[in-house]
Formats: structure tokens, sequence, C-alpha cells
């Protein structure tokens, strides 16, 4: 049977409304991106998220593993600085024996928390950006 509606034209407003709905679905799925996860390798310093970068009392500018574990133990939490920026590092019990360190860790990443998957030290030497993506 050929239903009653083939070659009929929309009119301006069912237009209209299905670009709406179009619009609307493509604002949705666009923003569910913004809010995925994404798993990424980062090396840096596990530091704290109170003193973050601002941390380095060792002449090689990097962070104080007295000044984060005080931080820590006052309330902060441990983060990972990497470049310019301090993630939120959980679980917080798989950061703790990194307190000042230099890492790799690999996780997911959302909002400003890296869920860490693993972190191992890295030798001073070595540390630099890995992406896995």
């Amino acid at each position: 049977m050929a239903s009653a509606n083939v070659g009929r034209r929309i009119s301006a407003k069912e237009g209209n409304v299905m670009k709406s709905m179009c619009a609307v679905m493509l604002l949705v799925a666009s923003g569910s991106l913004g809010f995925a996860q994404s798993q990424n390798t980062w090396d840096g310093f596990v530091t704290d998220t109170h003193c973050g970068t601002n941390c380095q009392r060792t002449s090689t500018m990097t962070p104080d593993s007295a000044c984060v574990r005080r931080c820590v133990r006052r309330g902060s939490k441990y983060g990972l600085w990497y470049g310019d920026h301090v993630y939120v590092l959980e679980p917080q019990s798989q950061a703790t024996k990194f307190a000042a360190e230099k890492v790799r860790v690999s996780g997911d990443l959302l909002n400003n928390t890296i869920r860490i998957k693993s972190i191992v030290r890295l030798p001073q030497q070595t540390a630099q950006a890995h992406p896995s993506q």
C-alpha cells in the first residue's frame, strides 16, 4: 500500500519543527562529547593541589616532598603537575608513595581529575609528554 503522504509538501511550520528537533539532537550529541572521558598518559611531578606549581623549594625547581606531604595532611589532594596545570589524582592512595616524584600516569581524564590506571616512577632525565591518542 502506498502512503497517503507520499509527495505531500511539508509546511513551513513542520519544517521549522524538524529543523529545531535536529538542532536539539546535535546539541545533545555534541554536549555529551565534552563530558566523555579520554584516556591518556602524562609525565609530570606528583604535587599537591594547594601549592600546585608553586612548591619548588629545591634547586632543580621540582616539588619539595616535605611541603607536598604537609599540604596533603592539611587537606590538600595529590595532583599531577603537567605543563602549567595540576590535575587531581584519584584514587589518592595510589599517588601517596610518589610525592614530589617524577612519574608517568596512565588513566582517564574527566574534567580536572585523572583516574589512575597505572602510575610509575620515572628517572629524572626522561620525563616528557606522551599522549596516547
